[in-house]
């Protein structure tokens, strides 16, 4: 039974809308949530974790055609995440159009800050985690990128590559 925050009526199980008042009991286009035993947990990878200004950042959305390339000069903060259908600016790394919504991507899910000549992904308290190389980070922590690591959002993995700036 699902209980209205309005009216305190019990509905049946996946009723989105509450039979007494009309109160919305779902949140429209809200992330969906994955339980944390729909993955294996990775393997550490021992790429360079150096980033330095001759070097672009390429994150390659696996399962998908889709590949964000920044160049040194333009990354202090790029968020990870999707676009809101409210109006708010897309982020960086807009995932909305390889079905984030539908993987379970937040709206500002993480993101990639440049410190100290290192990356580094930070996890925005998302619905459904972050994971560098299947270890879930604990959110609002930075943790270290490096060169061939895979960053999963929900159910969307991205690979991370530095390349020679070109």
């Amino acid at each position: 039974m699902t209980k209205c925050p309005k009216c305190g009526h019990e509905n049946a199980d996946n009723t989105q809308i509450c039979e007494v008042c009309g109160q919305l009991l779902v949140l429209p286009s809200a992330t969906r949530q994955y339980s944390d035993t729909d993955y294996e947990e990775g393997t550490p990878k021992w790429g360079s974790a150096r980033f330095n200004g001759a070097m672009n950042l390429v994150l390659d959305v696996l399962e998908a055609d889709d590949q964000f390339i920044f160049d040194y000069d333009q990354i202090d903060e790029v968020v990870i995440g999707r676009k809101d259908p409210g109006g708010e600016a897309a982020p960086g790394v807009d995932l909305s159009n390889v079905n984030g919504l539908e993987k379970g991507v937040s709206r500002r899910h993480a993101m990639i800050v440049r410190r100290d000549g290192a990356l580094h992904i930070v996890d925005n308290n998302s619905a459904n985690g972050t994971y560098l190389n299947g270890q879930r980070l604990v959110a609002q922590q930075p943790r270290i990128l490096r060169d061939g690591d895979d960053i999963r959002l929900g159910h969307l993995v991205i690979r991370v590559s530095f390349r020679p700036a070109t």
